[in-house]
């Protein structure tokens, strides 16, 4: 059956061009392919309690939502940790520029060349509003209303109308606002390090139970055949993940606070 295999893959490869493209456009689109894969999971959800007890897909469900909002939590996390270190390296290039007599809109531009990312988009948008004559202020704030580091941009923002309203000089005030910035990111960073132990061990304790049922299957308990049996046994692993999950989201609300 190999020997088959093998021959009917090498027949695909030295095949005509015109055999391969009709093959090709027999192939359903990327749209009818997401369709099907859609409606798989939609019989294979509505099919799945009739397999396993309802208890044991209500846990599973638990679980599911709980890795997707901690994953969505620690996507959101990497992203503004990105942008954190976008937006204080193109500061320094915005300082040095403001510094040696630049024009504002230049200045913004050659921090946006420096850069990538949703940061040089943002300081590019705020250059393209400056040089149609609107307020470099007002700019920094609609850059605050849609960013991940809101309280960063809104504070460059309150330091520029500041500047302008009172004629300081602009670069001392962005470089204050810029170094303000810095060690704002530092003491984050050095809590975000003290609190990855704490973050580890709830995890850790979270998992404690699973690594349970593994032993207990090893020595030939057969946890399992209770908890996915239904009735008490099921109720048990429905409880039991509720709490494994809620702990998780009690830890992750109270490191977040800092």
């Amino acid at each position: 059956m190999t020997g088959a295999a093998l021959a009917l893959a090498l027949a695909l490869l030295v095949a005509p061009s015109s055999t391969r493209h009709r093959l090709e456009a027999q192939r359903p689109a990327a749209p009818a392919r997401r369709g099907f894969t859609m409606a798989a999971c939609v019989v294979g959800a509505l099919a799945l309690p009739l397999v396993v007890p309802p208890t044991a897909v209500a846990a599973g469900g638990i679980v599911v939502v709980t890795l997707a909002v901690r994953w969505r939590r620690r996507v959101r996390h990497l992203r503004r940790t990105e942008e954190s270190a976008a937006l204080q390296g193109a500061l320094d290039v915005l300082v040095s520029e403001l510094r040696i007599g630049a024009h504002p809109v230049a200045a913004f531009d050659m921090a946006a060349a420096e850069v990538d990312g949703a940061v040089a988009a943002e300081l590019r948008a705020v250059a393209s509003r400056a040089r149609l004559g609107a307020e470099v202020a007002s700019g920094l704030r609609s850059v605050a209303a849609r960013s991940p580091l809101p309280a960063h941009w809104e504070r460059l923002a309150v330091t520029w109308q500041l500047a302008s309203t009172h004629g300081l000089p602009i670069a001392s005030v962005m470089h204050t606002a810029q170094r303000d910035i810095v060690e704002r990111e530092r003491f984050s960073a050095r809590v975000d390090a003290g609190l990855a132990g704490a973050r580890a061990t709830a995890a850790v304790l979270a998992g404690l139970p699973l690594l349970g049922v593994g032993l207990g299957q090893l020595i030939g308990a057969d946890p399992l055949r209770l908890l996915l049996s239904g009735g008490f046994g099921g109720w048990l692993l429905l409880i039991g993940v509720m709490l494994a999950c809620c702990g998780l989201w009690w830890s992750d609300r109270i490191t977040g606070r800092y």
